[in-house]
C-alpha cells in the first residue's frame, strides 16, 4: 500500500492513472481522490476527480446497458471529494462522518431525481433477473421498490466514502506520519451530540419501518465507525493481538446486521461513558 501511495503522490498524471484504473478494484479510486485532496488541497483533488469521472461519463453516454451504475459511481467520487476536503479543513472525524452521511443522502436523492429514467431502466433489469432466478429456484421473488433501491444505493455511496476516507488517511500517515493513523483512529470518539442525533434517527427508523426504515438506518454508520474505533483501542490497550480484529471483520461479513447493531450501540455508549479514560484509569491503578 505504501508503494501505491508513493506512486500517487509523484504527480498529477500518476494520481489520475491510479484513479482511472483503480475503478476496477474496490475503494482504490475514492481513496486516491481522498489522498490527493488531503495532501494537496481541494483544487488538485477536483482535477483528479474529473479525470476519474471521465470514463464514467463515456460509459453513461455510449454504454449499451443501463448507465445508472455509472451515475452511482460518479456520485460516490463527488461525495469523496467533498468529505475529504471537509476533513482536510477541520481534521474532525465527527464532522467528517456527519457530512459523509448527509451529503451522501442528498447526492443520491438528486441522482435519483435527475436520472429517474435511467434508474427505472436499471431497476426493471434487476426485477427481470430476480424473476428469472425465482422461477428457476421455485422461491418467492424479492419485491424491489424504487425507494428501497435508492436507499440501498445511499448505503453503498456512504460506505464507499467512509472507507475511502479511512484508507486515504492511512496512506497519508504511511507517507508522512508513520504510525500516526493507528493512534488517530483508536482515539476516534463520537461527540455525545452527534451520537444522540444518530441514535434518535436510527431508533425512529426502526419504529416507523416501511419505506423510512432503510433511509433512517443510514444514521447508524457514524455509530458503527465509533464502535470499530473503540474495539481497535481495546485490542491495542489489552494486547489481544490482531486475530481479534480479523474475527470481528469476518463476523461483520458473515453476520453484518446483528454485529453492526452491537458495534453501533458500543459506539453510542462510548460517546457518553468514554471507555478510554476508564481503561487508562484501570491501567494506572
Amino acid at each position: 500500500m505504501r508503494v501505491l501511495a508513493e506512486f500517487i503522490m509523484r504527480g498529477r498524471m500518476q494520481a489520475c492513472l491510479v484513479g482511472v484504473f483503480g475503478s476496477l478494484l474496490p475503494f482504490v479510486s475514492v481513496s486516491t481522490i481522498g489522498l490527493v485532496t488531503l495532501r494537496k488541497g481541494a483544487a488538485e483533488g477536483f482535477i483528479v476527480s474529473l479525470w476519474v469521472i471521465l470514463p464514467l461519463l463515456l460509459s453513461y453516454m455510449f454504454s449499451a446497458s443501463s448507465p445508472f451504475m455509472a451515475v452511482v459511481s460518479g456520485v460516490a467520487l463527488i461525495n469523496m471529494a467533498l468529505v475529504a476536503n471537509a476533513h482536510r479543513v477541520t481534521a474532525d472525524w465527527n464532522f467528517s462522518l456527519g457530512i459523509a452521511t448527509l451529503s451522501g443522502v442528498v447526492l443520491v436523492c438528486l441522482a435519483g431525481l435527475l436520472f429517474q429514467a435511467e434508474m427505472n431502466d436499471f431497476v426493471n433489469e434487476l426485477e427481470e433477473m430476480l424473476a428469472t432466478a425465482s422461477e428457476q429456484s421455485g422461491q418467492t421473488m424479492l419485491v424491489l421498490t424504487r425507494n428501497g433501491f435508492l436507499a440501498f444505493v445511499a448505503w453503498v455511496v456512504i460506505f464507499n466514502t467512509v472507507i475511502g476516507l479511512v484508507l486515504s488517511r492511512w496512506w497519508q500517515a504511511l507517507l508522512y506520519n508513520p504510525g500516526g493513523f493507528q493512534e488517530e483512529f483508536q482515539m476516534l470518539r463520537l461527540s455525545p451530540k452527534l451520537s444522540l442525533v444518530c441514535l434518535s434517527i436510527f431508533i425512529a427508523g426502526l419504529a416507523l419501518g416501511g419505506n423510512y426504515q432503510l433511509w433512517l438506518r443510514l444514521a447508524s454508520i457514524p455509530l458503527l465507525i465509533g464502535g470499530l474505533a473503540i474495539v481497535h483501542y481495546v485490542v491495542q490497550h489489552k494486547g489481544f493481538g490482531r486475530q481479534v480484529l480479523v474475527v470481528m471483520y469476518v463476523g461483520l461479513f458473515l453476520f453484518g446486521p446483528v454485529l453492526m447493531v452491537l458495534l453501533g450501540a458500543l459506539g453510542a455508549a462510548d460517546s457518553v461513558m468514554n471507555f478510554r479514560t476508564r481503561l487508562a484509569d484501570d491501567k494506572q491503578s
